[in-house]
Protein backbone atom coordinates (compact mmCIF):
# COMPACT_ATOMS: atom_id res chain seq x y z
CA UNK A 1 0.00 0.00 0.00
CA UNK A 2 2.89 2.48 0.82
CA UNK A 3 4.44 1.84 -2.46
CA UNK A 4 1.62 2.55 -4.41
CA UNK A 5 1.24 5.93 -2.61
CA UNK A 6 4.96 7.25 -3.80
CA UNK A 7 4.70 6.18 -6.98
CA UNK A 8 0.86 7.88 -6.97
CA UNK A 9 2.60 11.02 -5.29
CA UNK A 10 5.49 10.86 -8.00
CA UNK A 11 2.52 10.69 -10.72
CA UNK A 12 0.80 13.68 -9.44
CA UNK A 13 3.79 15.08 -9.30
CA UNK A 14 4.63 14.77 -13.14
CA UNK A 15 1.00 15.80 -14.35
CA UNK A 16 1.51 19.60 -12.09
CA UNK A 17 4.65 19.89 -14.05
CA UNK A 18 3.47 18.73 -17.21
CA UNK A 19 0.31 21.49 -16.63
CA UNK A 20 3.00 24.22 -16.10
CA UNK A 21 4.94 23.38 -18.86
CA UNK A 22 1.84 23.48 -21.16
CA UNK A 23 0.76 26.51 -19.40
CA UNK A 24 3.78 28.48 -20.15
CA UNK A 25 3.90 27.49 -23.20
CA UNK A 26 0.76 28.48 -24.29
CA UNK A 27 2.02 31.69 -22.18
CA UNK A 28 4.70 32.61 -24.32
CA UNK A 29 2.93 31.89 -27.65
CA UNK A 30 0.16 34.09 -26.67
CA UNK A 31 2.82 36.95 -26.17
CA UNK A 32 4.24 35.82 -29.39
CA UNK A 33 1.14 36.26 -31.36
CA UNK A 34 0.53 39.26 -29.83
CA UNK A 35 3.65 40.76 -30.87
CA UNK A 36 3.28 40.00 -34.39
CA UNK A 37 -0.42 42.03 -34.52
CA UNK A 38 1.35 44.36 -33.15
CA UNK A 39 4.19 44.97 -36.03
CA UNK A 40 1.63 44.31 -38.50
CA UNK A 41 -0.85 47.57 -37.11
CA UNK A 42 0.16 50.19 -40.50
CA UNK A 43 2.06 52.75 -39.53
CA UNK A 44 2.04 56.20 -41.60
CA UNK A 45 4.83 58.66 -41.94
CA UNK A 46 7.03 59.98 -38.52
CA UNK A 47 6.39 63.11 -37.08
CA UNK A 48 7.82 66.28 -38.47
CA UNK A 49 9.85 68.63 -36.99
CA UNK A 50 8.46 71.23 -34.77
CA UNK A 51 5.39 69.16 -34.48
CA UNK A 52 2.83 70.01 -31.33
CA UNK A 53 2.56 67.10 -28.94
CA UNK A 54 0.06 66.49 -26.40
CA UNK A 55 0.65 64.34 -24.05
CA UNK A 56 -2.76 62.13 -22.37
CA UNK A 57 -2.80 61.61 -18.57
CA UNK A 58 -1.34 58.38 -18.01
CA UNK A 59 -1.26 55.74 -15.27
CA UNK A 60 2.09 55.57 -13.10
CA UNK A 61 2.04 59.66 -13.79
CA UNK A 62 4.08 58.47 -16.44
CA UNK A 63 2.74 61.60 -18.95
CA UNK A 64 4.85 64.18 -16.59
CA UNK A 65 8.20 62.24 -16.80
CA UNK A 66 8.16 61.64 -20.90
CA UNK A 67 7.23 65.03 -21.07
CA UNK A 68 10.45 66.02 -18.56
CA UNK A 69 12.17 63.71 -20.47
CA UNK A 70 11.36 65.46 -24.43
CA UNK A 71 12.57 68.51 -22.93
CA UNK A 72 15.61 67.42 -21.83
CA UNK A 73 17.21 65.56 -25.04
CA UNK A 74 15.70 68.41 -27.18
CA UNK A 75 13.30 66.40 -29.52
CA UNK A 76 12.40 68.94 -32.08
CA UNK A 77 8.85 69.01 -31.00
CA UNK A 78 6.72 71.14 -29.02
CA UNK A 79 4.31 69.68 -25.84
CA UNK A 80 1.02 71.65 -25.79
CA UNK A 81 -0.69 71.20 -22.35
CA UNK A 82 -4.32 70.80 -24.12
CA UNK A 83 -5.08 68.26 -27.04
CA UNK A 84 -7.01 71.34 -28.88
CA UNK A 85 -3.32 72.85 -29.96
CA UNK A 86 -1.64 69.96 -30.79
CA UNK A 87 -1.21 68.02 -34.32
CA UNK A 88 -0.92 64.46 -32.33
CA UNK A 89 -1.76 62.81 -29.31
CA UNK A 90 0.43 60.76 -27.46
CA UNK A 91 -1.43 57.68 -25.39
CA UNK A 92 -0.53 55.22 -23.30
CA UNK A 93 -1.33 51.87 -21.71
CA UNK A 94 0.06 50.83 -18.76
CA UNK A 95 -0.24 47.10 -17.09
CA UNK A 96 1.45 45.76 -13.56
CA UNK A 97 3.20 42.73 -14.24
CA UNK A 98 3.86 39.36 -11.59
CA UNK A 99 3.49 39.76 -7.89
CA UNK A 100 4.85 42.61 -5.97
CA UNK A 101 7.75 40.16 -3.85
CA UNK A 102 8.21 38.15 -6.90
CA UNK A 103 9.54 39.80 -9.98
CA UNK A 104 7.49 43.34 -10.43
CA UNK A 105 7.76 44.22 -13.48
CA UNK A 106 5.82 47.05 -15.98
CA UNK A 107 4.37 46.93 -19.31
CA UNK A 108 4.02 49.71 -21.24
CA UNK A 109 2.71 50.34 -24.94
CA UNK A 110 2.48 53.79 -25.96
CA UNK A 111 1.64 55.13 -29.38
CA UNK A 112 0.86 58.53 -31.09
CA UNK A 113 -1.85 59.34 -33.24
CA UNK A 114 -2.34 62.59 -35.65
CA UNK A 115 -5.38 65.00 -34.18
CA UNK A 116 -6.93 64.78 -37.43
CA UNK A 117 -8.10 61.45 -38.86
CA UNK A 118 -6.65 59.53 -35.98
CA UNK A 119 -4.05 57.59 -37.84
CA UNK A 120 -1.31 56.07 -36.01
CA UNK A 121 2.24 57.38 -36.38
CA UNK A 122 4.26 56.01 -33.67
CA UNK A 123 4.17 53.28 -31.66
CA UNK A 124 6.39 51.50 -29.12
CA UNK A 125 6.38 49.40 -26.26
CA UNK A 126 8.33 49.35 -23.09
CA UNK A 127 9.02 46.43 -20.79
CA UNK A 128 10.65 47.81 -17.13
CA UNK A 129 11.18 44.28 -15.16
CA UNK A 130 13.50 44.30 -11.98
CA UNK A 131 15.81 41.52 -13.03
CA UNK A 132 17.46 40.41 -16.32
CA UNK A 133 19.97 37.43 -16.54
CA UNK A 134 19.20 37.33 -12.31
CA UNK A 135 21.05 41.04 -12.29
CA UNK A 136 19.66 44.02 -10.69
CA UNK A 137 18.85 47.27 -13.22
CA UNK A 138 17.77 50.32 -12.59
CA UNK A 139 13.82 50.95 -13.16
CA UNK A 140 11.32 53.13 -12.39
CA UNK A 141 9.20 55.97 -14.40
CA UNK A 142 12.32 57.97 -14.74
CA UNK A 143 13.83 55.15 -16.65
CA UNK A 144 11.11 53.96 -18.55
CA UNK A 145 10.12 57.50 -19.23
CA UNK A 146 13.76 57.52 -21.19
CA UNK A 147 13.29 54.39 -23.10
CA UNK A 148 9.93 55.75 -24.72
CA UNK A 149 11.74 59.00 -25.56
CA UNK A 150 15.04 57.61 -26.75
CA UNK A 151 12.52 54.76 -29.44
CA UNK A 152 10.99 57.98 -30.44
CA UNK A 153 14.35 59.56 -31.43
CA UNK A 154 15.27 56.40 -32.89
CA UNK A 155 12.44 55.50 -34.47
CA UNK A 156 11.08 59.05 -35.82
CA UNK A 157 14.10 61.28 -36.39
CA UNK A 158 15.70 59.18 -39.01
CA UNK A 159 12.79 59.14 -40.72
CA UNK A 160 11.40 55.45 -40.42
CA UNK A 161 8.67 54.42 -38.85
CA UNK A 162 8.42 51.91 -36.30
CA UNK A 163 7.92 48.56 -37.39
CA UNK A 164 10.90 48.76 -39.94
Amino acid sequence: MLRSLKCNFRGGVWVVRQLIHHLLAVLVLSLTLAGLLESQQPVSASLPPGAKLYIAPMEWNLDRFVAAEISRQGLPMQVVVGPREADFVMTGLYQNLGLRMLSPGHYIYVKIVAVNGGKQVWSAEVRDFPLFFAQLRPRGRGRAAKAIVKKLRNNNLQGRPVGE
